[in-house]
């Protein structure tokens, strides 16, 4: 569930642009998978992706993009767009006090990734010093794939995920995983308004739109492909997006 609120945010900044959304709802969640499948997975994903027309990739989850984005940009024809490297940029440049907070599934938050690329970014920009601490959210990801995005338990969950970052005193946070965004409002009353919330979608866009993607005319095509039961996707897709969306196909790969 969670690429859909990337695939949102293009059609809202890109509505030219024609894609192809796989969901691998039938090994979701990622974060509680070894590296080493997670990276075989994304690999199969990709190609399919390539042999079915895609002039991009775009890895729509903080996951793939810290254990594969690497692996695949290194053989992958054409350009492959992660969600880490936009995020951190951004981040790194909103920070008041050079501490950003990252909130991620398990394996994202383990492999150091989005701490890496935000010293990478600071001294690229010559902003300072920038730390970021990441903590695991397990339970986030479940409650978001039942459709479950507000009530005391998803309140209380992300209260204990929080606080570790607060005490440490971070001024920002990202949404390491895309399926946080769906989490947004009742994140955004418990943070309060001096915390800048860095959701890694927006600059997705801009980066396809740097690349010259979707900004031509014709008709969009969108096709939505999922490894798990079609229609339970469609149906907490439909829940969390507030409209029905377009037909979704089972594809096992």
């Amino acid at each position: 569930m969670g690429g859909l609120t990337v695939a949102e945010r293009l059609q809202e900044a890109l509505p030219a642009l024609s894609f192809i959304y796989y969901g691998d709802t039938a090994h979701v969640p990622y974060g509680d998978r070894e590296a080493k499948e997670v990276v075989w997975l994304i690999d199969k994903i990709c190609r399919h992706l390539l042999q079915s027309g895609a002039q991009a990739l775009v890895m729509a989850c903080n996951t793939s993009s810290a254990l594969a984005y690497e692996h695949v940009l290194s053989w992958s024809p054409r350009p492959v767009i992660g969600i880490i490297a936009e995020a951190a940029e951004a981040a790194a440049q909103a920070t008041r006090e050079g501490k950003v907070g990252i909130m991620a599934n398990p394996l994202t938050a383990a492999s150091g990734a989005y701490e890496r690329e935000l010293v990478r970014q600071a001294e690229r920009h010559e902003l300072g010093c920038v730390e970021g601490k990441a903590i695991g959210c397990p339970r986030l990801v479940p409650f978001i794939e039942r459709g479950e995005v507000e009530g005391p338990a998803v309140e209380e969950a992300l209260r204990a995920y929080w606080q570790p970052l607060e005490r440490w005193g971070a001024d920002t946070l990202i949404l390491g995983c895309t399926h946080y965004p769906f989490l947004r409002p009742v994140l955004s009353k418990l943070v309060g308004p001096e915390v800048t919330i860095i959701d890694p979608a927006y600059y997705v866009a801009k980066r396809l739109q740097s690349l010259g993607l979707g900004n031509g005319a014709g008709q969009r095509q969108i096709s939505y492909q999922v490894s798990g039961d079609p229609q339970d996707f469609a149906r907490v897709g439909a829940q969390l997006l507030g409209r029905p969306l377009e037909p979704v196909i089972q594809v096992k790969l």
